[in-house]
């Protein structure tokens, strides 16, 4: 009877092993090995598991223990990812768990920007000091005499050249557009003189030239005559003055002369 009661007892202990689903193991053995993986730094291991594990069951658990894998594992962008993709999937979540998710997302920004190298000021750039300047010995003109330094030129003085030259050059272009227009209308006017030469147009257009011709003459004359002024006044503004300061010594007698020439 005991030897009959013992062999019934092994044959429900192996029915109720058989009757275990297959898949409820290997989920368990798989979940076993993720967590080994992730554990030992193995981190794309643990999560290629946890993957296959949501997409064959759908549970976002898996999403949120990806997320822990990398957190483990100091992949803090990767990890916040998961974090976030665990909210968006999880519709069901309890205040708890939301409170515990956002708050492992706080740390994993918290370290993430301890890592990142803070940006180095930039040293500022010591600017020259500008050298003081020296003075430079007046030169003498004569024994015993002291030279007063004229001011150099006045820039005025280049500016009155150059647009004396300009002017000029202007003058010269018009007369000798003058003198084409006057050769232009002269031969017109050898061709209405011709048999049958004269046309209305051809006189109309040998009066344009003829104005023309005067017109020219009459500004490059002026601009020459402008642009010469201009330079002589610029040559004159450049002739300034040098004075000296002559002290007068003999015998029993004592002053100063002032020299000038302009």
């Amino acid at each position: 009877m005991a030897h009959r009661t013992l062999l019934l007892l092994h044959t429900l202990i192996l029915a109720s092993v058989l009757l275990v689903p297959r898949s409820g193991w290997a989920q368990s053995t798989k979940e076993r090995e993720a967590r080994i993986a992730c554990l030992a730094g193995d981190y794309a291991r643990g999560v290629r598991l946890l993957s296959e594990l949501f997409v064959s069951t759908k549970m976002p658990t898996f999403i949120y223990n990806q997320a822990r894998c990398f957190e483990q594992n100091r992949r803090y962008e990767d990890a916040i990812s998961r974090f976030r993709e665990y909210l968006r999937v999880a519709k069901d979540i309890s205040g708890i768990e939301l409170a515990d998710t956002n708050k492992h997302i706080a740390e994993c920004e918290g370290l993430l920007a301890a890592e990142r190298p803070s940006p180095v000021p930039a040293s500022p750039v010591a600017q020259p000091v500008p050298a003081s300047p020296v003075a430079q010995p007046v030169p003498a003109t004569e024994a015993g005499s002291v030279a007063v330094r004229q001011p150099p030129p006045a820039a005025g003085s280049s500016g009155l050249r150059t647009g004396g030259i300009a002017t000029a050059s202007v003058g010269g272009a018009a007369l000798i557009a003058g003198i084409v227009f006057n050769l232009k209308s002269n031969s017109l006017a050898r061709d209405i003189k011709k048999t049958d030469g004269f046309t209305s147009d051809k006189e109309s257009d040998r009066k344009t030239y003829a104005t023309l011709g005067w017109v020219g003459y009459g500004v490059g004359a002026t601009c020459i005559a402008t642009g010469a002024i201009l330079y002589l006044l610029a040559q004159r503004s450049e002739n300034n003055a040098t004075v000296a300061f002559l002290p007068l010594l003999a015998t029993g007698q004592a002053g100063a002369a002032l020299r000038g020439s302009f």
